[in-house]
């Protein structure tokens, strides 16, 4: 299914020279062009008003995408200027402070695996 080729189109114009005649020929091609334009027309009115409403449903969307990169950006900006921007990628990277907690010992390990 798709293209219609040169011995297609031929075929169609014999039968259909042979079953309408050669006088209403002419007046059944006219008929058949305006049906295929009113066709067209419609179907183009129709995809034009699915687009509209989709694009006025999107509207909120898009903006809020909007909203979302630009704050995005902002934080991006801001945290490369406060941290150094590979330890915000690479947690390992990291500084720590030191724990303030005391380690447990080797002897408490010891004694709760006893």
């Amino acid at each position: 299914m798709g293209s219609v080729g040169f011995g297609e189109i031929a075929l169609i114009a014999i039968v259909a020279l042979l079953v309408f005649g050669p006088e209403r020929l002419p007046e059944l091609s006219k008929k058949v062009g305006e049906l295929l334009a009113n066709t067209r027309e419609a179907t183009r009115a129709f995809t034009d008003a699915i687009d509209n409403e989709f694009d006025d449903a999107s509207a909120p969307i898009r903006s809020l995408k909007a909203e979302y990169d630009a704050t995005k950006d902002e934080l991006t900006s801001a945290a490369g200027s406060v941290f150094d921007l590979d330890t915000v990628i690479d947690p390992a990277k990291r500084r720590t402070r030191p724990s303030t907690e005391a380690a447990p010992s080797e002897e408490s390990e010891q004694e709760e695996s006893e």
